[in-house]
């Protein structure tokens, strides 16, 4: 592909969009997508101010031993984009896993792109084969029997063509024996053909289950940055569409093949009665096959186009299920529906394009087939007028043309669809589970045997999007002692809920260190991370299962005796016991028929039954009732025995009794000490506190009662608040 022309900024737009479209096509994952965008816009107009918009320009795209090149020339004297004053071209360079180069020949500039294309059919077989492990000598049999029914199959053609001939010379005798031949055969083969399709079905199944699990086992270590940049529509589509089509792949294909090499028994019959007219059957054929390998090369590269934009539009149904109430609530169900249009438009049609290009390529190779069939009518007519062949031997090819022709070309063309939807279904998981744009969570070697419950920051900066320069933390350090409760305050956005994603490991610090007993987070093992700490989230999700069993999550074992301890502790038993089925209650998904203040007493109900050394409160506590509040302060408190207690608050009041407190402001502490100390010495702690105090901050100063789905009412805390 080459794109020419002038340095105009309309034809700047268009050219971006056409690469990058380009780019998707190839398969080059989202991000690097987005960065080559950037950085190209970035360079012509670099180029467009030098050189002004009459500049030409072209835009090659090449594909070369498993990568995609991309040169961009640009004519006048010599010019490194790079080497200009230009910050964001610099930042969007580091992106580049290859970094783009420049160079001056010719007259023109000259900017490469090296983009990897990881993926070929072989490859993509070498990395699905470990999923079907499990089921070698299955597939094994399952090969030989497919085998012997491809044999089998090839010698049918064979056999049916002498009956046709012993019709003709009226051998009665020998038309029977011929019959019989061919019945063994054919029954033998059904056999054989049920036996492999049933093998391939028992490996289908295992093969998507080890798929599913691999896969789901690595979408939970995915870094959490990730999973909420891309959304949960990527990974539904991935788990649930592409893990089945590779599955189905392998026996779709094997299928096919098996199809193919009994069309292949029918043209060696048709060689057996007469070589010559069979090659202009081969001809016609391979004309429509190469005709087919070309549809589905560029069906391939539209399908990931297509499935990109599938994407987006199921991972937005999935936010419009999730929040729907909150859809209805805002009154914005018109402009929801009008968005949620405009992805089922943009998927729809990039899928009507995708088909529209591959119909018009069926109707070429349709029209070839047509034209042969008629070559090869008139050829054999020929040939019997001139008394070449006698007419059983033409009407034999025509038959066989008529069922080999149309059907064996067609046979080829789905199976070059199979290997295109298998490759790229492979190419989409194997990003999923390798690419650098899903990246990981990176654990340590380091055991912590017997955690203590120290937290400390030295010098932590934080920034969701570095390259921006804007940072949510800024040089934060602190100490939390074993054993201390210490409470974190502050305005909205000033970075408490980020810290807390921090010491779990959710997030990782720009610069500088977190440490849990004065170990470098980086270096410890998972369990030693996640086994030593609790959080109990503001906004906690509970699973579509009983209440038993959301509590069983967490400890498998759990008696029926702690079940009932933990829920009492966190003061949800009540209202557990006001419930149908009590423990045995069925929770809608997300907890959606619980309240708001019920799904976080239960959230830490789940959190009591580990045995965590370090607990922390994510405002837990704000759609609470004062009175309930008191009782989860108890509770906190009979926790906070040899334990260490952080606790995000907006409600004073959750922490006045704190060890210490630190207030936070724009990502740094600004004061620490206990809620009096910072009373008499921090002017902006004073202000928060009379904001509460006169009820304009926060919801301790009323009360609202809060209609629940199970048991009549609960009175519970005011507004919710937002995290950081």
């Amino acid at each position: 592909m080459k794109i020419k022309g002038l340095l105009q900024l309309q034809q700047i737009e268009q050219t971006i969009d056409a690469a990058q479209t380009e780019l998707e096509r190839e398969g080059i994952e989202e991000k690097l997508c987005l960065v080559f965008r950037l950085a190209l816009e970035e360079i012509l107009l670099i180029y467009r101010e030098r050189f002004g918009g009459d500049a030409a320009f072209s835009l090659c795209f090449r594909k070369w031993n498993g990568d995609l090149k991309v040169r961009l020339s640009v004519a006048g004297e010599a010019a490194d984009p790079f080497a200009q004053d230009s910050f964001i071209l610099g930042e969007l360079r580091k992106d580049f896993r290859n970094a783009p180069t420049w160079r001056f020949k010719g007259q023109q500039n000259q900017v490469y792109f090296l983009f990897e294309l990881y993926t070929t059919t072989l490859k993509n077989f070498m990395f699905s084969r470990k999923y079907i492990a499990g089921s070698r000598k299955l597939l094994a049999l399952t090969v030989v029997c497919q085998i012997i029914s491809a044999l089998l199959g090839i010698l049918a053609p064979a056999i049916g063509a002498r009956i046709i001939i012993a019709y003709t010379h009226n051998e009665a005798n020998r038309v029977m024996l011929i019959a019989v031949t061919l019945l063994g055969v054919q029954l033998l083969r059904n056999l054989f053909l049920v036996i492999s399709n049933q093998g391939y079905n028992r490996i289908y199944t295992r093969t998507l289950s080890a798929l599913e699990k691999d896969l789901v086992s690595n979408v939970l270590h995915i870094e959490s940055r990730c999973v909420d940049e891309k959304g949960s529509g990527l990974f539904i589509q991935r788990i649930t569409v592409d893990t089945s089509r590779i599955a189905s792949g392998f026996n779709n294909i094997a299928d096919m093949v098996t199809q193919v090499l009994n069309y292949f028994g029918v043209l060696c019959a048709m060689f057996m009665v007469n070589p010559f007219i069979s090659l202009l059957v081969v001809v016609i054929i391979g004309v429509q096959c190469i005709m087919e390998l070309w549809r589905t090369k560029r069906l391939y590269a539209d399908d990931r186009i297509f499935r990109s934009a599938n994407e987006r539009f199921s991972g937005l149904v999935s936010e419009m299920v999730r929040g729907a109430r909150d859809v209805k609530l805002l009154n914005s169900e018109a402009r929801f529906t009008e968005t949620l249009n405009d992805r089922i438009e943009e998927a729809n049609e990039k899928k009507l394009f995708m088909q529209s290009r591959s119909w018009n390529a069926k109707l070429i190779r349709w029209e070839i087939g047509e034209f042969g069939s008629f070559a090869l009518i008139a050829f054999l007519a020929y040939l019997i007028a001139r008394g070449l062949i006698i007419p059983s031997v033409a009407l034999i090819f025509y038959n066989y043309y008529t069922e080999l022709g149309p059907n064996a070309v067609k046979t080829i063309g789905n199976f070059m669809d199979s290997i295109a939807d298998f490759n790229i279904s492979n190419e989409r998981i194997h990003a999923l589970l390798n690419s650098p744009e899903f990246p990981k969570e990176h654990f340590g070697s380091v055991e912590l045997a017997s955690p203590k419950g120290e937290i400390t920051f030295e010098h932590v900066d934080f920034a969701y999007e570095p390259a921006e320069g804007k940072k949510v933390l800024d040089d934060l350090s602190f100490t939390i002692h074993p054993g201390e409760m210490v409470g974190l305050v502050g305005k909205s956005g000033c970075g408490k809920s980020t810290t807390f994603n921090l010491i779990s490991k959710l997030y990782e610090a720009t610069r500088g260190r977190v440490l849990l007993d004065g170990i470098d987070i980086q270096d410890l093992t998972h369990d030693s991370i996640r086994n030593s700490m609790t959080v109990v989230t503001q906004n906690p999700y509970i699973f579509r299962m009983t209440v038993k069993e959301n509590l069983k999550v967490v400890k498998e074992d759990m008696t029926d005796e702690e079940m009932e301890e933990v829920c009492r502790l966190a003061c949800i038993d009540e209202d557990i016991k006001t419930m149908p089925y009590g423990y045995d209650t069925l929770i809608g998904e997300g907890g959606v028929n619980l309240s708001g203040g019920q799904r976080q007493r239960l959230a830490i109900a789940r959190s009591m039954l580990r045995d965590s050394r370090i607990i922390l409160f994510d405002e837990a506590t704000s759609a609470l009732d004062n009175v309930t509040q008191a009782r989860i302060q108890e509770a906190i408190d009979n926790m906070r025995q040899g334990r260490t207690v952080v606790i995000i608050a907006h409600r004073l009041s959750t922490i006045v009794g704190a060890d210490r407190i630190l207030f936070m402001q724009d990502g740094r502490i600004l004061a620490e000490g206990t809620h009096q100390e910072l009373m008499d010495t921090c002017e902006a702690y004073q202000s928060l506190a009379a904001l509460e105090t006169s009820g304009d901050a926060e919801p301790s100063a009323g009360i609202r009662q809060e209609d629940t789905p199970y048991g009549g009412s609960r009175h519970e805390g005011g507004r919710r608040r937002h995290r950081d």
